[in-house]
């Protein structure tokens, strides 16, 4: 939001802040116009609501899992935690791919994090 403080209106001079009055967005993940997007480009209610909901998921998701790898003894186990949480954050990514904002640091990042850490661990086990 830092990124919009420059580009405000002074107050007093009638404009409103956001899309102008009239003006119609459409929603990153649905595609269906909106007249109260908290930005352009930005999200409906109701996919904000359920994408919320579904990272929240998906990022418990990803912690037990990453608690499970540091218990987990054998290699076999290991692997099969690391591809359960890649599935995880390529789902996340989907989001990333289209601008919606997920995770910090981004799914593209932690996949490629990830990924390298499942392929060391297959060439050490």
């Amino acid at each position: 939001m830092a990124s919009q403080e420059g580009s405000r209106k002074p107050r007093g001079t009638g404009q409103r802040e956001g899309p102008p009055s009239g003006s119609l967005d459409r929603c990153l993940r649905c595609g269906r116009v909106a007249a109260a997007l908290s930005r352009p480009g930005a999200l409906c209610p109701a996919c904000d609501a359920a994408i919320a909901t579904e990272v929240q998921a998906r990022v418990r998701t990803i912690q037990e899992s990453l608690r499970t790898l540091k218990a987990e003894p054998n290699v076999p186990g290991k692997l099969r935690e690391w591809d359960r949480i890649l599935v995880q954050v390529a789902a996340l990514q989907q989001y990333e791919a289209r601008g919606i904002l997920t995770t910090c640091p981004p799914p593209s990042a932690l996949l490629q994090e990830f990924q390298g850490q499942r392929a060391a661990l297959a060439r050490a086990g």
